[in-house]
This record gives C-alpha cells, structure tokens and sequence, in this order.
C-alpha cells in the first residue's frame, strides 16, 4: 500500500469530516432531525483507520531509511498530528468509559476538544503547506 496515496484518501475525510460536523452544528441548531448527530461517525471512522494505517507505515519505514525531501519543521508538525491524534483517541476512549459510568462525569466530555484543537491545527497546516511552498517555487 502506498503512503502517499493513503495520505490522498486521508485529507479527503479531513475535509468531509469538518463538513460533516459543520453539517450537523447547523442542522442541530435548526431543531433539525436528531439522526443528523451521527454523521461525523463516517468519516471520523476513516479518519481513525487510514491515520492507524499511516501511522503503522510510517513506523514501519523509518527503520528503512530517513525522511528525504521535508525539513524539520515539516516532519516536527506530522510528529505532533499523530501524537495530538493518539492523545485524542485516549480522551476519547476515557470519555467513554466516564459517560458510561452510573453517575457521569460529563466534565470529561470536554476533554478530547484539546487535542482535537491541536489536530486542527497541525492537520491544517499540513493541508496548507505544499500549497504555500509551491507558490514559492513560482
């Protein structure tokens, strides 16, 4: 399996998950129908899977060879995204666990927006910069 082709479908699901999340924020403040909650899920389940795939690829080919081609600063925001995204999966799971409980704990419902705020950013900044570095170029 190519990365870089993972990576494609990846952003992609980036880019239908914010939609879908906008989607529901409007459709939710409208009295829309209750169901419209659930369709961040989707792509937030690809978003899950295809960054679990990358992150196994990309550990899997450091111990090949080194990052050609990305500065530093390059390779230091992947590092945060897929850390903020491992973090985020652990609030997420611990969320759960304290919803689920007799008496919840609905603080910690907030808690996985931190690193969902650090994946925004990081993931938008890596949507941005080839971009950027090709209007550089020109």
């Amino acid at each position: 399996m190519n990365i870089i082709e993972v990576r494609r479908a990846h952003r992609w699901l980036a880019v239908s998950f914010l939609a879908a999340v906008l989607i529901t924020v409007i459709g939710l403040s409208l009295s829309g129908p209750e169901w419209v909650v659930y369709l961040p899920l989707f792509p937030l389940a690809g978003l899950f899977l295809s960054g679990s795939l990358m992150f196994a690829l990309v550990y899997r080919g450091s111990r090949r060879a080194p990052a050609s081609g990305q500065s530093s600063g390059v390779r230091r925001v992947r590092r945060a995204h897929r850390w903020s995204a491992v973090v985020f999966v652990v609030t997420v799971v611990a969320t759960v666990i304290a919803l689920a409980r007799q008496e919840p704990v609905v603080w910690v419902s907030y808690l996985p927006l931190i690193p969902l705020a650090g994946l925004f950013l990081s993931g938008s900044i890596m949507l941005v910069a080839p971009l950027v570095r090709a209007r550089r170029v020109q």
